[in-house]
């Protein structure tokens, strides 16, 4: 599926005037927040990353679809089934002082940059990676020269041209791979990829065709999904007020009473002879009707 490239001419349902993805309320909070403090940072590299999916959520699907789910995945092709997801790599405007001052003028023409992960599951989420095989299988998309990008740019675009940019309904093929490629479209990068094994990475799989083999149990799908979202808005977005501890408070040190000298001298003692008896446990052989001396 083609998209125009932004700036663009309609968007999606009709609006008016483009909506700043760190302003759009459908954004998720902890995405908003984000951008609000490096959405304005130039992109320097974009990475396609993939994981494969584990085994246990294929293992019910294929267990909802009496193996349908399985059979069709070989029919269609697909050794594996992956999540799809972008490392982006923004300039840090406040890195090169910290470089200067840690190198010296080494670090004058040194360009500090942060990693974040883009990807899309029940929710769209914007976070740094933390899992080391995150940043394993992974394929350059060329920028376009010439034509900076900027974080947020690339994110408003998508979100403002692709009318599913917020809805996750893999029955539908609205999910992580799709996601995606529709952002590498929008914002032109896909005539920049030239090498097949990436074009092949960002294909997106028929979800659409998997999900029906489980019959009338494909809702199941759907509905786990939207409730994973509702409870993430939920705790994330601060729907849900939780209950803060008070500080616990410490009497200073001066004014603590201390254990008189004879207490903690007694205590020591105590001490020592508990280690003197450990110290002849270990040594001193099981009994043969010792419970220890028993084999199983």
């Amino acid at each position: 599926m083609m998209f125009p490239v932004f700036p663009f001419e309609k968007l999606k349902n009709d609006k008016p005037q483009l909506i700043d993805a760190k302003h759009d309320p459908e954004m998720p909070a902890r995405v908003r927040n984000l951008l609000e403090k490096v959405g304005d940072e130039l992109i320097l590299k974009i990475q396609l990353g993939r994981t494969p999916v584990q085994d246990f959520p294929l293992k019910i699907l294929n267990f909802l679809s009496d193996s349908r789910f399985t059979n069709k995945q070989l029919e269609l092709g697909y050794d594996e089934i992956y999540h799809n997801y972008l490392l982006i790599t923004i300039k840090n405007s406040h890195g090169p002082h910290i470089l200067q001052h840690m190198l010296g003028n080494a670090g004058q023409n040194a360009t500090a940059s942060t990693i974040l992960k883009l990807e899309k599951a029940q929710r769209i989420a914007l976070k740094y990676p933390i899992i080391p095989n995150e940043l394993i299988d992974v394929y350059d998309i060329p920028l376009t020269p010439n034509k900076p990008l900027t974080l947020n740019r690339l994110i408003s675009a998508a979100s403002n041209v692709d009318k599913n940019f917020f809805k996750y309904d893999a029955g539908e093929n609205n999910m992580c791979q799709t996601f995606v490629e529709n952002i590498i479209d929008i914002n032109g990068l896909t005539p920049n990829i030239v090498d097949q094994e990436t074009l092949n990475a960002l294909k997106p799989i028929d979800a659409k065709a998997l999900i029906s083999t489980l019959g009338s149990r494909a809702n199941i799908v759907k509905m786990a999904t939207d409730w994973g979202a509702r409870l993430d808005k939920l705790v994330f977005d601060r729907k849900i007020k939780w209950k803060i501890s008070q500080p616990k408070q410490f009497v200073p040190f001066g004014e603590a009473s201390v254990t008189d000298s004879k207490s903690t001298d007694a205590i020591y003692t105590a001490i020592l002879q508990l280690e003197k008896n450990a110290q002849l446990l270990v040594q001193s052989p099981p009994s043969p009707e010792s419970p220890l001396s028993t084999r199983l």
